[in-house]
């Protein structure tokens, strides 16, 4: 591995695999890249006895973890019951290997498998936040999903480029930016995708810039709805208020996909 590529994949990923409380959630763990992969599971809705009426798959964000809430995505639904699984990468949690951008394709196609074999002819929808929007674009652009939902999704390369105050010195930055991995480039993948999309937006987001946000809502070749957070920045929790305003587009995204399979 070469030193830019270890140093992007350093400034980039923040993997953890300390313990963490989790209540409610079920750690599966399935065999990955000689090694294994670990996905924790749990469902939300008003009965959840009952077969999921959906299937999410989320990726968490670069130091976030699957045993961390999922509130972005757990609060919009009026479905009794709503399965989500969320992917621990290589090097968090319980997966094995070293935390790596090259990484991040094979695990999401890994995950989309196995949540593939559980759903059967639910559909399901991908998602995540920030760093976890990336591999959700990916399978979009390559697979087929029955929707995606998103939040502060960035374009790696222009971020980096973005924020090339980082560095003293500009090749720096524009070395880093070349050892992305191409699969990972969100806007080349918003291009490709046709499943109907649901885009959070930040509007003050200093991480990844609203500019560069606006450019893969742009690009996006399905149909799309966008949540506008006027006075958000990158980590701003969703309020109350918030989730009533988003969650007639989640009813919106659950409606295009029944209808699809019908």
């Amino acid at each position: 591995m070469s030193l830019t590529r270890w140093l992007t994949d350093r400034i980039i990923l923040k993997p953890t695999q300390h313990p963490l409380p989790v209540r409610e959630k079920k750690s599966l763990l399935f065999s990955h890249d000689n090694g294994q992969l670990e996905v924790w599971v749990h469902r939300v809705g008003s009965d959840l006895r009952q077969s999921p009426n959906l299937y999410l798959l989320e990726f968490p964000g670069t130091a976030s973890r699957a045993e961390d809430s999922t509130d972005f995505i757990e609060h919009c639904w009026s479905q009794p019951c709503i399965e989500i699984w969320t992917v621990n990468p290589p090097g968090y949690g319980n997966s094995s290997g070293r935390a790596s951008l090259a990484k991040l394709p094979a695990m999401a196609e890994r995950a989309l498998k196995e949540i593939r074999k559980r759903s059967g002819d639910i559909p399901v929808i991908v998602a995540g936040a920030s760093l976890g929007s990336v591999s959700a674009l990916y399978l979009a652009a390559h697979f087929k999903v029955d929707g995606v939902m998103v939040q502060n999704p960035p374009a790696l390369r222009e971020v980096i480029l973005a924020q090339s105050g980082w560095w003293h010195f500009k090749w720096l930055t524009k070395r880093i930016a070349d050892e992305l991995p191409p699969e990972l480039d969100s806007l080349a993948n918003a291009r490709q995708a046709t499943a109907p999309a649901v885009f959070v937006t930040a509007q003050q987001d200093r991480v990844v810039l609203s500019r560069i946000q606006r450019q893969i809502i742009d690009a996006y070749h399905g149909p799309v709805k966008v949540f506008a957070m006027p006075d958000a920045d990158h980590d701003t929790a969703l309020t109350e208020t918030d989730f009533k305003q988003l969650r007639p587009m989640a009813d919106w995204l659950y409606h295009r996909l029944v209808s699809a399979a019908d």
